[in-house]
């Protein structure tokens, strides 16, 4: 069965990678900081959109294939057998919780904007469907076995055995069961609004979205170790502060507010991780039914060097998230209202939007999790064309 899905997988990349010489591609590297202090590239994301006509004039048609692969690095926070969170309990559960998850996935996806604007550079209004499909294979965190002090890891302990039976039930992680590698499909479906003036270093206005992801079990391919449907629902508002402009589409110096806030809701049995909380800095919003999350920035631009897209900047942000109602993935069915936070600093050199380097220093705060306030920091960058 996997191989076929790989098949199936292959010959997508290669429909489009054969139209090389019409469309065009978007090609993304990306660093995680647990990842070689974030120097190293660990995902890279590839898009082909076809060259298809607008359907409806003044207004934007996309069709387009996108592939994204690399690693990622989780905290599983929900005891596998039976979703019970490791924090009401945590000298049960005195053992590494760290691993690494090797992905890909796929989007086959169709946009069509309606009503053109003179304020925003995108349409109004813009309806979207995707077929997706998403491959994971779990492994033991990087460090794992790489010295003597090394041999306890989240999958085996410390003298060989399989900290969690093969045989069980796996309610709380179920993208872990068997050999811990899954395929599952979905399909997504959405409208996204923007009225937004966006110059990069100046933005006013409004924007944001909603999309439902469907993924039961009985979805052709899927192999069953996934059943759920997410929607998603995101807005964000900004206002231009302060700015001196530096001719007309570049400016010295601009001070911009941001608020992004996203209520995220998931019915279903088995919940994967990828879906799961908030995007939140820091901390992990708990696996609930219902997830608000709300970042608050302050972000100082300039100056723009010589084009508009190569900039310095300077953000500071508090992030808020809150998991309310059912626990996901968990026999007990209990429900839960717990919050957690960040605030700090991002700092950020852009150079012709293609490159983009960054450090981050912030502090989280975790009750949810009997986590006292912590420090940490991250930096590395991303290449994009």
């Amino acid at each position: 069965m996997r191989k076929a899905i790989a098949l199936i997988i292959l010959i997508l990349m290669l429909s489009s990678l054969s139209a090389i010489g019409f469309g065009y591609h978007v090609f993304e590297v990306r660093t995680e900081p647990e990842f070689g202090m974030g120097v190293f590239p660990s995902s890279v994301m590839y898009q082909f959109n076809f060259p298809v006509p607008d359907l409806i004039a003044g207004s934007r048609t996309e069709f387009a294939f996108r592939l994204d692969n690399g690693l990622v690095y989780r905290t599983l926070r929900q005891d596998p057998a039976t979703g019970a969170i490791f924090a009401e309990h945590p000298s049960l559960y005195d053992f590494p919780k760290e691993y690494t998850v090797h992905y890909d996935e796929f989007n086959l996806f169709f946009a069509q904007g309606f009503i053109d604007t003179d304020f925003s550079d995108n349409d109004l209004l813009t309806a979207f469907i995707s077929i997706d499909g998403r491959f994971e294979m779990a492994f033991e965190r990087l460090s794992w076995m790489t010295g003597p002090q090394e041999r306890e890891g989240l999958f085996w302990d410390g003298h060989g055995n399989y900290r969690f039976p093969a045989d069980g039930s796996w309610i709380g992680a179920p993208e872990l069961a068997d050999d811990r590698s899954v395929f599952q499909t979905s399909i997504t479906l959405g409208l996204k609004f923007d009225y937004m003036h966006d110059t990069t270093t100046t933005r006013d206005g409004v924007r944001g979205g909603m999309c439902w992801r469907f993924a039961p079990d009985w979805m052709i391919l899927t192999d069953g170790s996934a059943s759920f449907v997410l929607s998603w629902n995101e807005i964000q508002l900004s206002k231009t502060l302060y700015s001196v402009r530096n001719g007309a589409d570049r400016t010295w110096f601009s001070i911009v507010l941001d608020d992004w806030l996203t209520y995220r809701m998931i019915v279903g049995s088995r919940v994967p991780s990828y879906v799961q909380g908030g995007d939140i800095w820091g901390p992990d919003v708990p696996n609930a039914m219902n997830v608000i999350t709300n970042r608050l920035a302050l972000t100082f631009y300039g100056p723009q060097i010589n084009s508009r897209d190569t900039y310095p900047s300077l953000s500071f942000f508090w992030d808020l998230g809150w998991g309310l109602g059912k626990v996901l993935n968990s026999a007990s069915g209990e429900s839960i209202a717990e919050s957690v936070g960040s605030y700090g600093i991002r700092a950020e050199f852009v150079v012709f939007s293609i490159a983009e380097f960054f450090y981050e220093i912030g502090c989280s705060y975790d009750p949810v999790f009997e986590e006292e306030m912590y420090v940490e920091q991250r930096f590395g960058f991303s290449v994009g064309i």
